[in-house]
């Protein structure tokens, strides 16, 4: 996935993914609303043919990259789980 960052501050960062990933931003978006050191997080859609989907997260107490990486690390172990549990109840059923 082609991630661009538009925009890094101190306290702040503004990331924008390609059109085919959008459905990733709502999940995404509520765990960080979830975090203490978040001030805000948001998406942004735009134009569906011209504009790319962005995510911007403004944080206090904590790099916001920091932030990120340790949401998304959360969200790919918790939906891996899921991959998991799944993949071995799906070998038990039997067509």
């Amino acid at each position: 996935m082609e991630v661009k960052v538009l925009e890094k501050e101190s306290d702040s960062l503004r990331i924008e993914l390609p059109r085919t990933e959008e459905t990733l931003l709502v999940p995404i978006v509520e765990a960080l609303q979830a975090e203490e050191k978040v001030v805000e997080a948001r998406y942004f859609m735009g134009h569906p043919y011209l504009d790319r989907p962005s995510l911007y997260l403004k944080t206090k107490g904590e790099k916001p990259t920091q932030v990120l990486k340790r949401v998304l690390k959360d969200l790919a172990d918790t939906y891996g789980d899921a991959l998991t549990d799944f993949d071995k109840k799906a070998e038990k059923v039997r067509p």
